[in-house]
């Protein structure tokens, strides 16, 4: 019976250490981008690539941000060709 119970919780604890690593993969590719806050509630970078941002708290901070540059830190998860971020953090950039 003891050894049932070490079997299941050695399974259980497998089972919870893939669940922590599958869940940020299947989320989106964490990243960190520097571009400039556009009035269309993206961020454009230096090369051109654009980024939708995501509605939420944060995100919702940063496209207030119209014309000013950013970092940003987020998870990144492409949509019918399009890059969206959700912002889980972000720095002003003074010029």
């Amino acid at each position: 019976m003891k050894t049932n119970r070490k079997g299941l919780a050695l399974l259980l604890c497998v089972l919870f250490v893939l669940f922590v690593i599958a869940v940020p993969a299947l989320a989106g590719e964490q990243a960190t981008i520097l571009g400039t806050v556009t009035a269309s509630y993206q961020i454009v970078t230096e090369d051109q690539q654009v980024y939708d941002v995501a509605e939420n708290e944060k995100g919702d901070e940063v496209v207030e941000l119209i014309d000013r540059k950013v970092k940003v830190i987020g998870t990144v998860e492409e949509k019918n060709d399009v890059k969206v971020i959700t912002v889980t953090s972000y720095e002003v950039i003074e010029e």
